[in-house]
């Protein structure tokens, strides 16, 4: 058996303290470039030139070379945080990646790529064949070195574009996601020529080979990884958050996928930044890795990896050694030379492509980031002989000093580019989705027992969750021996079904039977879902609703039950003790739908078409939830929806006049019902409006379904208890007590 040594007590003193003043004086410098409008990244990477040899190297040169003037095996120490850091910001990048919107910017990608490769490719060769001879590792071997130098010439930083383009909040822009695109392209065509030429160098012949290798690797890789490792990717989130239910499980996943894909990226001869990337995009897609998930990952990324990584590039950058003017003179031709080809070939590509010349300049100016990309090239080159320690220099300055220009270019030409409507179209809806109750609900909860309502509750979320990827869990409870003691009796609906007890021997087999023909008549009735449908089978030893309760944890976004009435008692719950002490004790929204008399006598009307919908609505925050439930279900039925406000006629006792003015209050009522017809056209909906005065609203909404033939009824309310029980508000419980037809009530925490 092998004994590994650990690492030394001055090793890991010596890596703690540089890892302290990189993150410290990145973060510093960082932070007093943002407040002077620059992005963060540009003194991230300023903060490894200062302490580089540089700066620090010169001002102290005893504290840097005690710091950073270390062992490469110590060094190296650095750089596995560096590439940590490197490639938490590429999943960072594939998150906020929107492939469908790529994919439909393909062409346009492909043409700017092809530019931003060619044209620097074919300077930089040119530039490689005409250096003077010291700055050739091997002077035999020029047109390896040409080569070498056109690949170093052609590469972009898809790192520092990506951190540039979440500072300026411009990555989910259309020019955003088309940089994005054309780069990782660039990179990808890129790394197949840095394999290509490195290989030349190796074994001095051109190797098509290994060329048509790589190519094949990356087809291969990509083709498996949004077929199979979409798949794999999706059901491994949904059953980590099944089977432990935290964010740190998710976040756990999630490093493991990107570290597992860049690993296999990696050995195929790829950078293991392409299988951090594509997994960012991967999990992005899936809804259970929600909004705070993926804002705790950037979080951490971008505050504490993100700057590492950058202040670790900086700190290769020696400016002593281009102090020499021979050596100064060829670095500024080599800039001169890199930015020319770079934005001469993407601005003649964005010209072909029928952009616009700030588009072209912006993406000329995000491309021409060479980054640690370049500085990877280098270190390459240097390690093969190809380059010498003046050459290597020079590429390491132009890589540090175009990531520094790229930002200063995209702040100053972003603010030009003027948004088309489908852009803001898609930005609006972008931003609603991120706010949107209906949209974040990545998993609910169906609990059953076949009874009509919960039929019918699965008919209508139907085409609630149709578009959404929302994950839902039908839960069958098993309540043979459950006491009625919390009048669980009700809501199951036992009797319904017929099932007696008389005969124990066939309890289990009927119930086996009974789960399996309700769940199966429920999925049915979903129809076809961009979910997952999960069943589950739970006995109620107890308690139908303590069943529920301890199935129904935090981990769910809301609930959706099925519910007969108990009549209009106003001392009694609206609905069976059971549903009462769910909708009081659960931690998220809860939606009970309960049907009317007609569809509990003749259940086949719960397959019938969904019309139109009563929308009573008083403005409040639960109001514009269950206005988001209602338009999405008429946007995918073709149903029209009737926005409903009924203003309260003051009683006798209250009037001092007798006719009370209600002018301001009819005012509000139509600035009501107008905002939200507006948001359910921009949902896709059919909207008309309805304000009225009345002294019992609750009846003039059962009055207004009624007479306009409503198919059923949404209303939103805050729960409260009263006297032991949920109270819902005397109009609501008024209306799903009288309604001509099913009625629905979302109750929010």
């Amino acid at each position: 058996m092998v004994v590994i040594e650990p690492l030394s007590h001055h090793e890991l003193f010596l890596v703690i303290v540089q890892l302290t003043l990189l993150l410290f004086v990145a973060r510093l410098v960082g932070e007093a470039f943002s407040s002077i409008g620059q992005p963060a990244v540009v003194g991230e990477l300023l903060a490894g030139v200062l302490l580089g040899p540089s700066l620090l190297g010169v001002v102290a040169p005893t504290v840097y070379e005690s710091l950073f003037a270390v062992s490469e095996s110590q060094f190296h120490l650095l750089e596995v945080i560096s590439w940590i850091g490197l490639i938490m910001l590429l999943v960072v990048t594939g998150l906020e990646t929107d492939i469908d919107l790529i994919i439909s910017k393909g062409r346009t990608a492909v043409i700017l790529s092809v530019g931003g490769i060619v044209v620097p490719f074919a300077t930089g060769f040119a530039l490689g064949w005409y250096l003077p001879v010291e700055f050739i590792g091997a002077p035999d071997q020029r047109l390896v070195f040409s080569l070498f130098i056109a690949t170093a010439m052609s590469i972009s930083a898809i790192p520092v574009i990506a951190k540039v383009l979440i500072e300026l909040d411009v990555i989910r822009r259309d020019i955003g996601q088309l940089i994005l695109a054309a780069g990782m392209i660039d990179d990808t065509i890129g790394w197949i020529l840095l394999a290509t030429v490195a290989g030349l160098a190796r074994t001095g012949v051109v190797d098509l080979g290994s060329a048509a290798a790589t190519i094949l690797s990356v087809v291969v890789f990509l083709g498996v990884a949004f077929t199979i490792g979409r798949r794999v990717v999706a059901e491994t989130i949904r059953w980590v958050d099944n089977a432990v239910g935290s964010d740190a499980a998710l976040l756990s996943t999630l490093m493991i996928f990107a570290l597992a894909a860049g690993a296999i990226t990696h050995y195929m001869r790829l950078e293991a930044i392409l299988g951090a990337f594509v997994v960012g995009v991967l999990v992005g897609q899936v809804k259970r890795f929600n909004y705070q998930v993926r804002r705790s990952f950037e979080t951490m990324t971008l505050s504490i990896f993100a700057p590492l990584f950058f202040a670790i590039a900086g700190l290769r950058m020696d400016v002593a050694a281009l102090a020499d003017p021979t050596v100064f003179t060829i670095g500024v031709v080599v800039f001169a030379i890199a930015c020319f080809g770079k934005f001469g070939g993407v601005m003649g590509g964005s010209r072909l492509a029928g952009l616009s010349k700030w588009e072209g300049i912006t993406i000329g100016g995000g491309m021409n980031a060479r980054g640690a990309m370049e500085i990877v090239v280098a270190t390459i080159g240097l390690g093969l002989g190809i380059l010498t320690t003046s050459m290597y220099s020079i590429i390491v300055a132009v890589a540090i000093a175009t990531s520094l220009m790229a930002p200063a270019i995209m702040r100053w030409s972003i603010p030009k580019i003027e948004m088309g409507d489908a852009e803001r179209k898609r930005m609006e809806r972008e931003k609603y989705l991120k706010e949107s109750f209906v949209n974040n609900l990545t998993r609910v909860l169906l609990p059953t027992r076949g009874t009509v309502d919960t039929q019918y509750a699965a008919r209508l979320i139907g085409p609630l969750f149709r578009p959404l990827r929302t994950d839902l869990d039908l839960l069958y409870i098993d309540d043979s021996d459950a006491s009625t003691v919390d009048g669980s009796h009700g809501w199951i609906g036992s009797r319904l079904l017929g099932r007696g007890r008389s005969d124990p021997r066939t309890t289990e087999q009927d119930e086996s039977e009974s789960a399996e023909r309700v769940l199966t008549g429920l999925e049915k009735r979903l129809g076809e879902q961009t979910g997952s449908i999960r069943r589950l089978v739970r006995n109620a030893p107890d308690s139908v609703a303590d069943t529920i309760l301890e199935n129904a944890d935090a981990r769910y976004d809301m609930i959706v039950v099925g519910e007969r009435t108990l009549g209009s008692d106003p001392d009694g719950p609206l609905f069976s003790e059971t549903i009462d002490r769910v909708v009081q004790e659960m931690p998220c929204p809860t939606m009970v739908v309960s049907t009317s008399e007609s569809v509990k006598r003749d259940p086949r009307q719960i397959d019938e078409p969904i019309r139109r919908i009563l929308l009573p609505t008083v403005g409040t925050q639960a109001s514009r939830h269950a206005a988001e439930v209602a338009f999405t279900i008429a946007a995918e039925e073709n149903a029209l929806v009737e926005v409903a406000h009924v203003v309260a006629r003051p009683g006798l006792s209250d009037q001092f006049v007798d006719s009370p003015d209600l002018t301001n209050e009819l005012d509000v009522g139509n600035r009501i019902v107008d905002r939200d017809a507006e948001f359910g056209r921009r949902l896709g909906a059919k909207v008309v409006t309805t304000v009225t005065v009345s002294d019992k609203p609750g009846a003039e909404l059962v009055d207004i379904a009624d007479r306009n033939g409503a198919d059923v009824i949404v209303m939103g309310t805050n729960t409260r208890p009263i006297s032991q029980r949920a109270f819902f508000g005397p109009n609501v419980e008024y209306v799903v007590n009288n309604a001509p037809c099913p009625v629905t009530v979302l109750s929010s925490v």
